[in-house]
């Protein structure tokens, strides 16, 4: 019967430094005393950017603003029920995943038998949502439909699956680095393909996890899916390098030092995003004139950081006001000189000002 055996991963300087990188910037993150406040609305711009690549990867054809009014429970999209059940779904597995990582629970297979029946509700029915596959699995060209790789026989999964959880269970006990082993962990976990759907979206989720659970919580300011997605082809093209055609043609121990790499690379910018949003962000939280527990106008920081341009019609509906409160909450921000106003009348464009720019404003 067919056992797992681990793919191998050289070290060399490029990966070395990739390390020392992240590792010297999850330092940062940490280390950064910041206003909670502001916390809870870079992580919900990060949550929403995590929801809509990660299921955009997969074809979710719904906008980032249309994901961002499907996780407000009070706000109502037109969308096929799929796509909105796909949203809904991985907002709410990610949220599990990280507490089943905080209060360390095994890594287990309830951790994804768990996690798959609840990213499948609503989609599929019966033995396809919690249960590995009972049939042959192909991944094939969304535009072509041909065959790009055969994922192993059926019959295997279980025993592979078992393979690759007990490997991770002992990785994380030894002395080695969680980043290397969650990249190796997205790798094999596709690799395998265990369901007939959702593989992609739960090893990005279970990916995460393995890095909450070692203090990697770069999650909470950015979205490694969304680097995927940025980088798509990439994406696909270092999995099928060196996944082939087939399963069982894949060499033993083959050396997956390109897909660590690339997967590094993904992190590392998701750790250059986090750092600009938290140790660098464009609005000063502080330089408001308004309570820290006023809830609108932190959560319009949010929209500018991310938009850095808007008109007062387009803030009005992001915010979902009237455009008469959607100018008083502008002109605040003119007024502490965080947004310059741009043209006049109707045709204004509010936009960011940068803490070099804000700095010369006040003098």
């Amino acid at each position: 019967m067919i056992q797992f055996v681990p793919s191998a991963v050289s070290i060399d300087s490029e990966i070395l430094s990739l390390l020392e990188f992240i590792s010297r910037s999850q330092g940062e993150l940490s280390a950064y005393k910041r206003n909670i406040q502001y916390d809870v609305h870079i992580e919900s711009v990060a949550a929403v950017d995590a929801v809509h690549f990660s299921t955009k990867i997969e074809g979710n054809p719904l906008s980032r603003d249309q994901v961002t009014l499907a996780l407000q429970s009070n706000k109502k999209i037109h969308a096929s029920k799929r796509a909105l059940w796909e949203v809904l779904n991985y907002s709410r597995v990610r949220r599990s995943v990280r507490e089943w990582s905080l209060k360390e629970k095994p890594f287990s297979e309830d951790w994804i038998l768990e996690h798959h029946t609840e990213l499948l509700k609503g989609i599929v029915k019966g033995r396809l949502r919690g249960f590995y596959r009972e049939a042959q699995c192909a991944v094939k060209d969304s535009k072509t439909n041909a065959i790009l790789y055969m994922a192993p026989e059926w019959r295997d999964v279980l025993h592979l699956m078992k393979g690759l959880l007990s490997w991770l269970r002992k990785q994380l006990k030894s002395k080695a680095s969680p980043l290397l082993v969650a990249g190796q962990f997205h790798f094999e976990f596709v690799t395998i393909h265990p369901f007939m759907d959702g593989n992609g979206r739960l090893a990005r989720l279970l990916t995460n996890g393995i890095l909450m659970s070692k203090g990697y919580d770069v999650e909470r300011y950015a979205a490694l899916e969304k680097q995927h997605e940025l980088n798509r082809s990439e994406y696909y093209r270092a999995l099928h390098t060196l996944q082939g055609n087939n399963f069982y043609d894949i060499p033993p121990h083959q050396d997956i030092r390109s897909w660590i790499v690339y997967w590094l690379n993904c992190l590392r910018q998701t750790y250059d995003e986090a750092k600009s949003r938290v140790l660098d962000p464009a609005i000063d939280v502080h330089a408001l004139p308004l309570r820290s527990t006023d809830d609108r106008l932190l959560k319009a920081q949010a929209l500018f950081n991310r938009h850095q341009k808007l008109r007062a019609s387009d803030y009005a509906d992001l915010m979902g006001m009237g455009r008469t409160q959607a100018v008083a909450d502008l002109n605040r921000f003119v007024e502490a000189g965080i947004l310059k106003r741009i043209g006049g009348g109707r045709s204004t464009v509010y936009q960011i000002l940068k803490k070099k720019e804000r700095a010369l404003e006040r003098k």
